[in-house]
C-alpha cells in the first residue's frame, strides 16, 4: 500500500516460500518488478542512492555479525537459522 505510482518492487535473492503480493493495487499503481539473482554494479548504485535519500531503510535487515575467523560457524548460522536475515563477516581483524 506504500508503493508510489510507478514504483518498483525488487526481488533480490532467494525465497523459501512463494512470493505473494496484492496484485490489484500493484496494477493500479503501475508497479515495475525487478528480479535479481546477483548484484550488478548498477544495482549497488541504485540501492545506495535510495538509502542515502531516505527512500529505503535497511533497519533490522542485518541480524548477525561474526568475525571472519568464525566464517564456518557464520555460514552455518546464515543457512540454517531462520532468524538470520543477513550476516556480516567482519574482516577488520584480518586487514
Amino acid at each position: 500500500m506504500r508503493l508510489a505510482k510507478g514504483g518498483e518492487i525488487v526481488l533480490a535473492g532467494f525465497y523459501t516460500e512463494p512470493v505473494a503480493f496484492a496484485f490489484p493495487p500493484a496494477f493500479m499503481k503501475e508497479a515495475r518488478i525487478r528480479i535479481a539473482a546477483e548484484w550488478a554494479p548498477e544495482d549497488l548504485t541504485a540501492t545506495r542512492s535510495l538509502i542515502e535519500s531516505g527512500a529505503l531503510s535497511l533497519d533490522g535487515l542485518i541480524t548477525h555479525r561474526r568475525p571472519a575467523a568464525d566464517a564456518a560457524e557464520a555460514y552455518e548460522t546464515a543457512f540454517t537459522d531462520a532468524g538470520c536475515l543477513k550476516m556480516i563477516l567482519d574482516w577488520s581483524a584480518r586487514a
